[in-house]
């Protein structure tokens, strides 16, 4: 008996539109030019008086500030844009300003050529839903913020996918020279990730049957990768989401990056579904799309949150525009249990709020969290009764505005607390000398202080120091002896933080 051909996929969705592009009205340019605005506003306000965020921001800027920052581009990158950052005002964290600028444009540039290359491959309006989605994510827009290789990793990595598929689907020879650009800019900001994300080319290749010559992307890919990691290595801790720790974080990018897509969960959950569904018939976009998302997610790079985004946005257009959309009970069912959470999130934030920051805390953290669930509802009012505009717009605003909320409204109190390292320089009261770095795994909160140490003279050491950075929670009665101490945040929880003599 014959055996049975594995049945090829379809590529008409990949490829082109199969259904006509609803027409573009003045409304909808508004509210896509609205959003664009809110996002820039809530990626540029306070760049330059936020203190070093723990983990990939601190060890980052840390190391820009050591004798060592030529050992890594984007080191040296960020050590050359200080200067022109401290001479705006010295007296706050504007010497970070022009850094975290650096990152902010590299998101700017991996919207940019995803928005245009995206269009080709599913059409303008999948492109513009997806980056709607991608900008209303709580934890994809904060990396544009810090001074970070990751929004630098995220443009290579983007940029090498969509060049790559252009390359192979739309028969866009002249990509392959983009892709080795943009294959150049992961492998310096993360060659171990963009190593293991270019053999994605090789199984997207052979799955999928593609006939086009995918050896010169992947040898490019891999090349460049290792070129780059013999020459550099591999980027340790100057990112977040980076090898070298004893455990994988592919399981916190997972939960990050899905909790951060909770303003449009309906639509992800939607969208799940309907890539399982679409996988079994061997539909392009499903199985490119899912394959995907597992390589992204292994290679713990940015570019999974985007993925996920762009399900999201699919599923917006797929809900109006099919007459027999099957996944609406989904969508709906997920967007109430959302509506009951967000409300209970909200009373919890308003309670912590009364209570960290009494008065104008509270106010705060009011307008916050209303403007958050009172957009949810009206995208569940909106999807119940059959209205594109309050369906999409509730869902892209309820994160967009609380974003910029938090930032304008919020983060001022936050920051109160979170300038401890300073706090802790004029207490401890002692001569310049050898601080210990801080272990990446099991202490990095106190990386927060790294960047300023060092610009107080301190020399940073892997080794043992004269001196070590310790936390202690409040209520710790153990911690009152020993060393200067003094309270603050490394993000949320309220510690005490201290500087011991070894």
């Amino acid at each position: 008996m014959s055996r049975k051909k594995r049945r090829k996929p379809q590529v008409a969705p990949a490829t082109a539109p199969t259904v006509a592009e609803a027409g573009v009205t003045g409304r909808w340019r508004f509210f896509t030019w609205m959003v664009g605005f809110f996002f820039l506003a809530a990626l540029v306000v306070r760049l330059d008086v936020i203190t070093a965020w723990p983990g990939g921001e601190g060890y980052a800027l840390a190391r820009a500030l050591d004798a060592g920052w030529g050992d890594y581009l984007p080191a040296a990158i960020n050590h050359a844009l200080m200067a022109p950052g401290e001479a705006i005002d010295p007296a706050t964290d504007a010497e970070f300003l022009f850094p975290r600028l650096l990152s902010a444009l590299w998101l700017v540039l991996a919207a940019f050529f995803t928005y245009r290359w995206t269009s080709r491959l599913f059409g303008k309006q999948t492109a513009q839903l997806a980056l709607l989605c991608a900008a209303s994510s709580f934890f994809l827009p904060f990396f544009g913020k810090v001074a970070t290789a990751d929004t630098l990793a995220l443009l290579g990595h983007s940029g090498m996918f969509w060049s790559v598929l252009l390359y192979g689907l739309a028969d866009d020879h002249k990509k392959i020279y983009a892709f080795g650009v943009f294959a150049l800019l992961g492998a310096i900001a993360a060659p171990v990730s963009t190593l293991l994300l270019s053999m994605m080319l090789v199984v997207l290749a052979v799955f999928q049957r593609t006939e086009y010559a995918w050896q010169t992307p992947a040898a490019v890919a891999v090349g460049i990768s290792c070129l780059v990691l013999a020459i550099q290595g591999p980027q340790g801790a100057n990112t977040y989401w980076y090898y070298g720790q004893e455990d994988s974080r592919a399981f916190d990018l997972l939960y990050y990056g899905l909790l951060g897509m909770l303003p449009v969960a309906g639509w992800v959950v939607g969208g799940v579904r309907d890539l399982v569904f679409k996988g079994r018939q061997f539909e392009q976009f499903a199985l490119i799309v899912v394959m995907a998302l597992v390589v992204t997610l292994l290679a713990q790079s940015l570019f999974f949150m985007y993925l996920v985004a762009l399900v999201a946005g699919k599923q917006m257009q797929l809900y109006f525009r099919e007459e027999n959309y099957p996944w609406k009970d989904w969508v709906k069912s997920t967007a109430v249990i959302h509506l009951v959470f967000a409300f209970v999130a909200a009373v919890v934030l308003l309670a912590g709020g009364a209570i960290a920051f009494p008065g104008e805390g509270f106010r705060a953290a009011l307008g916050m969290g209303a403007a958050y669930w009172i957009f949810s509802l009206l995208a569940v009012l909106g999807l119940f009764g059959e209205r594109r505009d309050f369906a999409i717009g509730g869902s892209v605003l309820s994160g967009v505005l609380t974003v910029l909320f938090f930032w304008v409204q919020v983060y001022p109190y936050v920051e109160v607390e979170r300038s401890w390292p300073d706090d802790l320089l004029r207490v401890a009261d002692v001569a310049p000398s050898t601080l210990q770095i801080p272990d990446e795994a099991y202490e990095s909160e106190l990386s927060t202080a790294l960047p300023y140490f060092r610009q107080a003279g301190w020399t940073l050491v892997r080794d043992t120091g004269e001196y070590r950075l310790v936390e202690y929670p409040l209520s710790d009665s153990t911690a009152a002896g020993g060393g200067a101490q003094v309270r603050g945040r490394a993000i949320i929880r309220q510690r005490r933080f201290g500087l011991e003599r070894q």
